[in-house]
């Protein structure tokens, strides 16, 4: 297996910089890079947000604030490392000589570290091609977490033991030299965005031949909108609890997806301290 930081000592840093302006912090002993925007409140939930092909780390947080009640984690993954095109490698966890679902690891310890505490829960969003890795991360990670929210993902991974990585699970493992998190996994709070005008077809063509190519790349359907319903529907024939909002009037645009996760950031929150408040009450007794 590759070094999850293989490229931290090289070129990391693109023009113009999607982090300028923002808490940037360099992950130790690599030149990778990551938002920390920590919340008001010691104990309050983290949610880490992963960037589509765009980069708009800076729409991430604006548009994910929820008003300081949570911490912002961003990693940055850029398009260009040296002379290797790597706009797409971070999707698929493993590329270009980097295995990101290490790399994010390593930044979420990290990051955990420099909080000063432990959240009470920990949320993952993507947008575009940040929710595809947000649900491949999901796909192997996900004990750690305690909800997964993707907005419009071009491309998603079916929970088919008969379909080969990535369009299915088949061979997941020996791709990314990790162990599938099956049993979290279906118990994990999953909530869907797509826009109701996400409708161009063909979005990025991944068949046999191209980079990342799959003969089953077709099989969740041809546009963003078929694709989330895609995986909600497989997620629902394993009992997984998931909802799907179809935002009305809206193409393939961050801000309005990012609002729509944010309603339902801030129910999970809602409940995540009537929980709190409810234990603190019987502990009370």
């Amino acid at each position: 297996m590759s070094n999850p930081c293989a490229r931290g000592k090289t070129s990391l840093n693109p023009s113009p910089d999607p982090l300028e302006g923002l808490p940037a912090v360099t992950l130790s002993g690599t030149d990778w890079r990551y938002a920390l925007r920590p919340a008001e409140a010691p104990g309050a939930p983290l949610l880490i947000a992963a960037h589509g092909s765009d980069r708009d780390v800076h729409g991430l947080l604006t548009g994910l604030d929820l008003g300081g009640a949570v911490s912002l984690l961003a990693p940055l993954f850029p398009a260009q490392i040296d002379d290797h095109d790597a706009s797409d490698d971070y999707k698929f966890l493993i590329g270009g000589g980097t295995d990101y679902l290490h790399l994010m690891d390593r930044i979420l310890a990290e990051a955990l570290g420099r909080l000063g505490h432990k959240p009470r829960c920990i949320w993952l969003f993507g947008f575009s091609g940040g929710a595809q890795f947000a649900q491949r991360y999901a796909l192997f990670r996900a004990a750690e977490l305690d909800g997964l929210l993707l907005a419009a993902p071009g491309g998603v991974t079916l929970l088919r033991e008969d379909v080969a990585w990535w369009p299915g699970l088949d061979g997941a493992e020996a791709a990314t030299g990790a162990e599938l998190d099956r049993e979290a996994l279906i118990t994990l709070r999953t909530a869907l965005f797509v826009g109701g005008e996400d409708r161009a077809k063909g979005v990025v063509n991944r068949g046999p031949g191209t980079r990342f190519g799959s003969a089953q790349a077709g099989l969740a359907g041809a546009t963003r909108i078929d694709k989330v319903h895609a995986l909600r529907d497989s997620l629902t024939a394993l009992g997984a609890p998931v909802t799907l909002t179809l935002i009305p009037g809206v193409g393939h645009t961050l801000a309005p997806c990012a609002e729509a996760a944010s309603h339902v950031l801030r129910n999970w929150l809602d409940q995540q301290q009537a929980s709190t408040v409810h234990t603190l009450n019987r502990s009370s007794k």
